[in-house]
């Protein structure tokens, strides 16, 4: 048994996107996305994937396969890996997201990461 605090991966972005791995197994990550205010994680796919998306702070829009839904903080979303995705922050501060993938898929998505 592991416990986390999601505090402790939340980062200020020096960028645009401050990524922090909180757990990596074979079948599945975990991490925080810290979007800079007005800032967009780009479109991107993740093949076999699933994804689950939590907002923990801030508002963003999602788009997956042109379709746009609304997050906010303490909303789950849920995303399949072939769909082209990009989260937009619409709020006033940094959004912080909690993301699982799984399956793993590719090395390079288990790693932090400042963009």
């Amino acid at each position: 048994m592991n416990k986390f605090i999601f505090k402790d991966y939340f980062h200020d972005p020096e960028g645009k996107i401050a990524k922090r791995m909180i757990f990596k197994s074979d079948n599945v990550i975990a991490f925080v996305l810290n979007i800079a205010k007005g800032e967009i994680l780009p479109a991107h796919t993740h093949l076999e994937s699933t994804l689950l998306l939590q907002a923990i702070e801030g508002n963003a829009k999602v788009v997956a396969d042109s379709k746009e839904t609304l997050l906010q903080a303490g909303e789950l979303m849920q995303i399949d890996g072939q769909e082209n995705m990009q989260v937009i922050n619409t709020g006033e501060g940094v959004l912080r997201l909690y993301v699982t993938i799984s399956p793993m898929g590719s090395e390079a998505f288990a790693k932090d990461a400042n963009i």
